[in-house]
């Protein structure tokens, strides 16, 4: 499967196939949609829009160095939407460099009617 990418207010958006599948509560998870944008620059709180300025600089292959923490746990949603079940977590950083076991707040969300794939909404500093 080719990553396909999109463009929303909130940047770019990719879909990813996994290199490692992973199992997240029960579900195996093999795709990922990343909101690669809004995790490297996050969002103004008044307007809604992208910063200029960014405050990480990630690839896509590093944020699925995050994704394969959430191998094997099973996490209680912080909340649900309809079949969408959104959960925040904080991990640390296993992306060698500057951030290297710094802490993160990992924001993502799993749909029922998906169970193959997990979005990632963002990811920011937890210091």
């Amino acid at each position: 499967m080719k990553n396909s990418r999109t463009e929303s207010v909130r940047g770019r958006i990719e879909e990813v196939k996994l290199k490692k599948h992973i199992t997240f509560n029960t579900s195996l998870i093999t795709k990922a949609v990343i909101e690669i944008d809004h995790i490297n620059h996050g969002l103004n709180k008044k307007t809604g829009i992208l910063n200029a300025k960014k405050r990480t600089d990630f690839s896509l292959t590093e944020i699925e160095k995050f994704l394969m923490l959430l191998d094997g746990e099973y996490i209680m949603a912080r909340n649900h939407k309809g079949r969408v079940s959104q959960f925040e977590v904080r991990v640390d950083c296993p992306v060698k460099g500057r951030f290297f076991g710094k802490e993160f707040i990992m924001i993502f969300d799993t749909d029922y009617d998906k169970p193959d794939q997990i979005h990632t909404i963002t990811l920011y500093p937890g210091w």
